[in-house]
């Protein structure tokens, strides 16, 4: 048993943020010196994400496969890696070290004690902004100097109030297309449960690639994060969720990743499909139901209320 599931995204912040950047940058000749890892969490972010989880797509040469078939996708990334009241936003960007190679991206993330939605909300633009004034440091101390401002703006933030509505707005149509998306997430998730406890399985989460129509990679990150927070996992395993800029999919990690699930940071649609789940009449309804309900909270407004409050997974598949 790793420490991950004990310790991630459960240690006492006392209302602090710890912004951390590691990867590539011009001004490092190789990699970024470790900035901000003061946490056990955030260290086994760029353990899990960066030296494992990157690094093995690229000493593997699945990465280079893809590109040569011309199914690779740029890092330009946004992601949420959430449990419960505590969370890291984050973002991934293609990059390049002091010598030009280009092959590792930069990463810059906050963890704090916030909702996902919330996280999402009030830390992507200013993180994305960070992102922006980077390219303009060419020094190490100039970069940890954008990193210290951008922690104080998201202490800032963190402590003022906060009337954004999480929900998104979605019509009709949006609704009827994302719905077997939701079913398909809950009953991969209810699977595997079901199977954990009866037979061995590998140590880690459940990668799923779904589809989202929804505009902008925060309205897609705040809706798949409420979305399985409202599910109410047992022993709330952290969940990551993932979205590329401009691309109709969201990447969703559930419990501890192992390295082959970041292969979808670079993958296309052709080389990496969305999730399809065969799923029995009688599950499919259930979790229809449960689907149901959840857009409608979403339309009402009510989805983050929803999420913090009521548990649909005691009694998902048990109507």
């Amino acid at each position: 048993m790793t420490r991950f599931p004990k310790i991630f995204l459960r240690e006492p912040l006392n209302g602090k943020v710890h912004v951390a950047g590691f990867g590539k940058h011009p001004a490092w000749h190789d990699h970024i010196d470790d900035i901000g890892l003061d946490t056990e969490t955030l260290v086994l972010t760029k353990k899990l994400l960066y030296s494992q989880g990157i690094a093995t797509q690229l000493a593997s040469g699945a990465w280079d496969q893809i590109e040569k078939s011309g199914n690779a996708i740029q890092f330009d990334h946004r992601f949420c890696w959430s449990r419960k009241c505590q969370t890291i936003a984050g973002a991934i960007w293609a990059s390049s070290d002091g010598k030009g190679r280009t092959r590792f991206p930069m990463i810059i993330c906050a963890q704090a004690d916030v909702e996902g939605w919330k996280a999402i909300d009030q830390f992507l633009g200013p993180i994305d902004q960070m992102g922006m004034n980077s390219k303009s440091a060419h020094t190490p101390a100039e970069f940890r100097e954008l990193i210290t401002r951008l922690e104080a703006e998201l202490y800032q933030l963190l402590h003022s109030p906060s009337d954004v509505d999480p929900s998104s707005e979605m019509t009709e149509s949006q609704q009827s297309s994302i719905l077997p998306e939701l079913v398909t997430l809950a009953a991969g998730l209810k699977n595997k449960v079901h199977r954990s406890l009866h037979e061995s399985m590998r140590p880690g989460g459940s990668h799923f690639r779904l589809a989202s129509f929804l505009s902008g990679p925060g309205k897609n990150l705040s809706f798949w994060s409420a979305y399985l927070a409202a599910l109410g996992l047992p022993s709330s395993p952290p969940c990551l969720a993932i979205a590329p800029i401009g691309k109709p999919w969201v990447d969703l990690i559930v419990g501890e990743p192992v390295d082959n699930d970041f292969f979808c940071l670079r993958a296309n649609q052709i080389a990496l499909p969305a999730t399809w789940l065969e799923i029995v009449e009688t599950d499919r309804r259930k979790v229809e139901l449960t689907a149901r309900d959840f857009l409608r909270a979403t339309r009402l407004g009510q989805a983050a209320t929803v999420s913090q409050q009521r548990s649909w997974w005691t009694s998902l598949f048990n109507r």
